[in-house]
């Protein structure tokens, strides 16, 4: 069987011949890793190069395939490279940073400032009238067991515990309007996301071409801001890993928050769960 990768053009830091310089101490594979991950971080290999076939690597640095084998493997679950059965391997795009603290509402005002182009795809948007008091409802603590982004209509799951107060929006009583959304990048996929908004300050017909937050305000004159934020980390469910395409189980990073109006209100619930080898979050510590 011919290898599926041996016509790939090896870039040209590789060279006819790159044999390893033996360390003590450090298996062969393992520098082998190092030699690409170093390409990678100087700029010699650029993100959607192909590296040359695992027979051709095995030839260009003198070491077996099963060597080869190893180092890609442990470049591809660091996220520094992609690998494509039967077409090969390509250097990887490297995360993005989104600072929080940046004064900017949302990640889509955020990127389109550095330059980097934001889709979003709106799946489901729906209304729903929850039946019983605000008040009475339980504190949500299944998201952050569950991680789920909860199917539309489910009241319990739908919203992190992230305020400290029950489920619904206490100063905005009445219904409040779902959105489950998809978002890219620069055309690589970036979040499975849920919003929960007040219907009174839910933009009508919002379809992702501007942010939600940015569309509450020409509808409704309403500012919002950040104003909780905790991350933690989860594996891809199998829906996860066919929006995002990554394989089922790769890490994805939580993202849970509220962000409220310049009256301190609660008066939007947000859930995103981002690739976690796409989103590098940063903020400032004041002194």
């Amino acid at each position: 069987m011919s290898d599926p990768g041996a016509g790939l053009q090896q870039p040209p830091a590789f060279g006819a011949s790159r044999p390893l310089l033996r360390a003590a101490g450090t298996a062969v594979w393992q520098q082998l890793r190092g030699d690409i991950a170093r390409q990678i971080q100087d700029g010699t290999l650029s993100p959607g190069d192909a590296l040359p076939s695992e027979t051709a690597l095995a030839a260009v640095y003198g070491v077996s395939r099963l060597t080869v084998r190893r180092a890609l493997a442990d470049l591809a679950r660091i996220g520094a490279i992609r690998t494509e059965h039967g077409v090969g391997s390509f250097v990887a795009s490297q995360p993005l940073r989104h600072r929080i603290d940046d004064g900017q509402m949302s990640l889509l005002e955020s990127m389109a400032q550095r330059g980097h182009t934001v889709r979003q795809l709106v799946v489901d948007a729906r209304k729903v009238d929850y039946p019983g008091a605000v008040g009475s409802l339980p504190p949500v603590a299944a998201m952050a067991q569950t991680a789920v982004i909860p199917p539309s209509g489910s009241p319990v799951p739908g919203f992190p515990d992230v305020g400290g107060e029950p489920y619904g929006f206490p100063d905005f009583p009445g219904p409040v309007v779902e959105y489950r959304y998809i978002r890219w990048v620069d055309e690589l996929p970036w979040s499975v996301s849920f919003a929960a908004v007040p219907a009174a300050l839910a933009p009508p017909g919002w379809d992702g071409a501007n942010s939600l937050f940015a569309a509450m305000s020409a509808a409704y004159g309403v500012k919002v801001w950040r104003h909780d934020r905790r991350f933690s980390a989860v594996l891809a469910t199998p829906d996860d890993a066919a929006w995002l395409e990554v394989p089922v189980g790769a890490p994805l990073l939580l993202l849970r928050g509220t962000n409220s109006d310049t009256e301190g209100r609660t008066a939007v619930h947000i859930v995103h769960k981002i690739r976690g080898d796409r989103a590098e979050y940063g903020v400032r510590i004041p002194r």
